[in-house]
């Protein structure tokens, strides 16, 4: 029996045994894989695609990593041929089947993602790219380094809304969560000096975009997929946000880690952090509880902040990738407006100006 619970993000040790794995023994191929994109290399690449893919009878043989490894690398061809026009599952017999395979022994979605991309991308000279380019490295190692910080912010998030905010041990958790959040931010502002906005939006992004497979459209490896906006839904967004945010992340849960799709059927229907602290600040009965609560108060107004920080430091990336002298697309790799960070980032400080307001009353 296969265990979807070991497709972690969180364990360095368990994202290790992916990198090492190369089970489809392309590691040369991949090397040579920006210079195909270099020179749009279509047949070349669609050859490499149709001679890796695995059997039924390989995927049924593989273990849980190596069908991460596996979709990992067969995803940087299917990058690459979309990145030139071509449907890889119209121009690989076969392709369609495989991928469905893969996804369907790890519960994910029927390509690669963001984490197959980065946090199961080996580092050094097997590192997998599209152009080989510094900022590309760059960039997969800030994501590399912030998604198991945020892992562990959710799972925080779990025992959280099972805690009343005068629990002596709730603002203890929050500040912990902020702190991993904080990680986020720091990274977000090495990329804003490694990573231009020109290289992402005219060189990376085309490798980035949606796939559609059996009828159905996923998107690209895009940072839509980290867990940020489970953050959002557990501290504030479940009840105080908008329509339009909703519907992104339910859209976005559906391609995400399997156990994250738990986490959001659980929270997207919770009270937020945000209104059961308010809450509790409204009703508070004694100085000892009050002293929790306004602790825990304290804790959440420090991951608002953070999270505006990072919210902040995002759009301002991608006003300049997007801008229309500049972009190629409409959205974001993640299918995401530059309007829709925008909202994002207002009612994540209206909640914190709330909360604010709330406790100094």
């Amino acid at each position: 029996m296969h265990r979807w619970a070991d497709v972690d993000v969180i364990s360095e040790e368990k994202n290790e045994q992916v990198r090492q794995l190369d089970p489809l023994r392309l590691d040369d191929e991949l090397r040579v894989l920006p210079k195909l994109n270099m020179a749009a290399d279509v047949a070349a690449l669609v050859r490499v695609l149709g001679d890796a893919l695995p059997s039924e009878e390989s995927i049924a043989a593989f273990t849980t990593t190596e069908c991460l490894a596996a979709m990992r690398d067969l995803g940087m061809y299917l990058g690459s041929l979309q990145r030139h026009g071509v449907s890889p599952f119209e121009a690989v017999h076969g392709a369609t089947r495989s991928f469905q395979l893969l996804g369907g022994r790890t519960r994910m979605i029927p390509r690669d993602t963001v984490y197959h991309y980065t946090s199961w991308n080996p580092v050094g000279e097997r590192e997998r790219l599209y152009t080989g380019h510094p900022m590309e490295r760059s960039l997969i190692d800030a994501v590399r380094t912030c998604v198991p910080n945020l892992a562990r912010a959710v799972d925080i998030g779990k025992s959280l809304l099972d805690e009343d905010p005068a629990a002596p041990a709730h603002a203890d958790r929050l500040a912990s969560l902020a702190s991993h959040i904080a990680v986020a931010d720091t990274v977000m502002s090495g990329i804003r000096v490694k990573v231009t906005p020109e290289f992402f939006a005219r060189v990376l992004r085309p490798f980035y975009e949606d796939v559609r497979v059996a009828g159905r459209v996923y998107m690209g490896p895009a940072a839509a997929h980290i867990p940020i906006f489970l953050i959002d839904l557990l501290l504030w967004a479940s009840d105080r946000a908008s329509p339009g945010y909703l519907q992104f992340c339910a859209e976005v849960s559906s391609q995400t880690l399997p156990q994250w799709q738990e986490r959001y059927a659980e929270w997207a229907n919770a009270p937020s952090i945000t209104s059961r602290v308010v809450a509790a600040l409204e009703r508070s009965a004694s100085p000892a509880e009050d002293k929790h609560v306004e602790s825990s108060a304290k804790s959440l107004r420090q991951a608002l902040q953070t999270l505006t920080s990072f919210r902040g430091k995002h759009l301002v990336m991608a006003r300049r990738a997007y801008h229309e002298e500049l972009r190629l697309y409409e959205l974001g790799s993640g299918g995401g407006s530059v309007g829709l960070l925008e909202e994002i980032l207002a009612l994540t400080r209206h909640n914190s100006a709330m909360l604010n307001a709330t406790t100094a009353q």
